[in-house]
C-alpha cells in the first residue's frame, strides 16, 4: 500500500504552501539550523514551554507564501525521544495534509542521525495506508528533509529504509481481509518476499506437512477448506559463526474453532499471524542487508475453523517431534502450531531459537496492548533480546518461565494438554508449554505479542490496522548476534 517517499534536501527555499515542522532536543536546542528561517517566523520562534509539547509557531504569509510552522520537542516525560520524534513527524504529516499544505518539510540540519532515522520511520510507517478496498484512495503528501548535506546520513537512512519496506510489507499482509489472506495465500506471499530478498525457500503442503509428521499444524487447519502450509526460508552467508532460528505463528484467522470466540473477539483474528508476518519480514530485511548470520525462518500457518473436520476438545495431536499433546481447548491453538515449527527449528541445530506469536490474552491482561512479553530459558539471550528492543525502540517486558505452573499442563492420556488448569498465569502457561519442544542449554526465547502484534486501534506513530511490530527488534537482535 502507498507510504509517503522521505526525500532529502540541502538547504531551504520557501515555497507557497509549505507545512514546516522544527524540532527540538529541550527548551533550548534546536535540531535545526535557525539561519534558514525567514525573519518573521525567527521573530516569533520559541520551542514549546513543555517537555514534549507541540505549538503552532506561525501561520500566514512570507512575502507571497503562506507558511504554517509547528515545533514539538522531543525530551516527553511518558514516551521516549525516539518515539517523540516519530510521533511528530506522523501527526505533522496528518495535519499537514488536512490544512491542504502542498508539502512537508522538516529542518533537521542540525539534528544527530537517530533523530533523523526516527523522523524517517514517523513519516513512512505514519503515512502508510491500506487503501485496497477504498473507492477514494488519496495521494501521498510530498515529504523533504532538509539536512546539512543532501547525503548526510545517507547509510543510515538505506538501512532504515530496508527496514521501513518490511514492516510496510507485513502490516499489508496483516491487513487483508481473512476471506483473501488464506494459509496457501500467505505461504505464496511470504515465498515471493524471501525470494526476492535472497533466501532459499521451501513450502509444504497439506500431503507434505502428513509425510513429515507435523500434526500440530494439521490438527488445527483441519478443518478449513484452505488447508494449511509451513514455509522455511533460509539465509546462510559464507563466514556466518551463529545461526539463529526464528520460529512465527500463522494463524490467518482463528475462530476459536469448537471453543468458539465471541463475535467481537473475531474482529481482530486476522492479525493472529504477527508472529509470522515478524519472523519472515526480519529474515528478509537480515538478508537484504548482508547481516553476517545464518537464519532459518519457519512459519506454520493455518485456519482454525468449524466444520465437520475441525478437530474437537480432547483429540490427541502428535506433533513433529512425536510428543502428544491433549486438547483441551481448541481455542489454544497457536502452540500447537508452534510446537510442529520449534521442533524443526530445533533439528537444524541453530545456536539460538525464538518464538514469536500473538498466543494468549493473559499477556495483554498482564501488560496491556502497548508491550509484548519475552520468556527466556537463559539470562544472557534474553537481556540480549531487551537491549535490541530498546534499540529498535519496541516494547517489551521479560516475564518469568515459573516451574510450578508446569504441574498444570500434565496429562493423563498424552505428553501434556494445551492449557493449564485455571484462568490465571495463561501467558507463562503458554510459554511452558512451549519449554519442551526446545532442548535444554540451547537458548531459546519465546515472545508473546499478542498485545502490539494483534492491536487494531493507533499505538504512537502507528496507524489503525497492523503494526508490522516484531520486525526492527529481530533484526537489531540479529546484530547482535552477528
Amino acid at each position: 500500500m502507498p507510504v509517503p517517499v522521505f526525500q532529502t534536501s540541502a538547504g531551504y527555499q520557501i515555497k507557497s504552501g509549505d507545512y514546516l515542522l522544527l524540532l527540538f532536543q529541550n527548551e533550548k536546542t534546536p535540531c535545526f539550523d535557525k539561519k534558514a528561517l525567514p525573519q518573521p517566523v525567527l521573530d516569533v520562534l520559541k520551542a514549546p514551554k513543555d517537555k514534549g509539547g507541540v505549538s503552532t509557531v506561525f501561520r500566514g504569509l512570507v512575502g507571497k507564501d503562506e507558511l504554517f510552522v509547528r515545533a514539538a520537542r522531543l525530551d516527553g516525560k511518558i514516551q521516549t525521544a525516539a518515539t517523540n520524534a516519530k510521533v511528530a513527524a506522523a501527526n505533522a504529516l496528518d495535519l499537514a495534509r488536512k490544512e491542504g499544505a502542498m508539502r512537508l518539510v522538516i529542518l533537521l540540519d542540525a539534528a544527530a542521525s537517530d533523530v533523523v532515522v526516527n523522523v524517517q520511520e514517523g513519516v513512512v510507517m505514519g503515512g502508510y495506508v491500506y487503501d485496497r478496498f477504498l473507492s477514494d484512495k488519496k495521494k501521498s503528501l510530498p515529504v523533504v528533509a532538509v539536512l546539512s548535506e543532501k547525503n548526510a546520513f545517507k547509510s543510515e537512512l538505506a538501512k532504515n529504509n530496508v527496514l521501513l519496506d518490511y514492516m510496510s510489507i507485513a502490516r499489508d499482509l496483516l491487513n487483508e481481509p481473512p476471506n483473501y489472506m488464506r494459509p496457501p495465500q500467505l505461504a505464496d506471499a511470504y515465498a515471493k518476499a524471501a525470494k526476492a530478498a535472497g533466501l532459499k525457500v521451501t513450502v509444504w503442503d497439506e500431503k507434505q506437512l502428513a509425510k513429515e509428521g507435523c500434526g500440530g499444524t494439521l490438527g488445527v487447519g483441519k478443518g478449513s477448506a484452505a488447508q494449511p502450509r509451513i514455509v522455511i526460508a533460509e539465509y546462510a552467508p559464507r563466514g556466518a559463526k551463529k545461526h539463529l532460528a526464528l520460529v512465527g505463528k500463522g494463524l490467518t484467522f482463528d475462530t476459536g474453532g469448537y471453543c468458539l470466540k465471541p463475535g467481537d473477539s473475531q474482529a481482530s483474528m486476522q492479525f493472529d499471524m504477527a508472529g509470522s508476518a515478524a519472523v519472515m519480514m526480519a529474515a528478509c530485511a537480515i538478508a537484504k542487508l548482508k547481516l553476517p548470520i545464518r537464519i532459518t525462518a519457519i512459519t506454520p500457518i493455518a485456519e482454525n475453523m468449524i466444520s465437520g473436520d475441525s478437530f474437537p476438545t480432547t483429540s490427541i495431536l502428535t506433533t513433529r517431534s512425536g510428543r502428544t499433546i491433549e486438547v483441551r481447548n481448541t481455542d489454544a491453538e497457536g502452540r500447537l502450531v508452534l510446537a510442529d515449527g520449534l521442533a524443526l527449528a530445533v533439528e537444524r541445530k541453530p545456536d539460538y531459537v525464538v518464538d514469536a506469536a500473538t498466543l494468549t490474552g493473559a499477556a495483554c491482561v498482564a501488560l496491556g496492548n502497548d508491550l509484548a512479553a519475552v520468556f527466556g530459558s537463559d539470562a544472557k539471550f534474553t537481556k540480549t533480546l531487551l537491549e535490541a528492543s530498546a534499540v529498535a525502540d519496541e516494547c517489551f517486558w521479560e516475564l518469568p518461565l515459573f516451574a510450578p505452573y508446569r504441574e498444570q499442563l500434565k496429562s493423563d492420556y498424552a505428553d501434556c494438554k494445551n492449557i493449564g488448569a485455571g484462568r490465571y498465569g495463561g501467558a507463562i502457561i503458554g510459554a511452558l508449554f512451549l519449554e519442551p519442544w526446545v532442548p535444554e542449554g540451547m537458548p531459546w526465547l519465546h515472545l508473546d505479542i499478542a498485545g502490539p502484534g494483534g492491536k487494531e486501534a493507533d499505538m504512537a506513530h502507528l496507524g489503525k490496522g497492523g503494526k508490522g511490530f516484531g520486525v526492527k527488534t529481530l533484526v537489531a537482535l540479529a546484530e547482535k548476534l552477528a
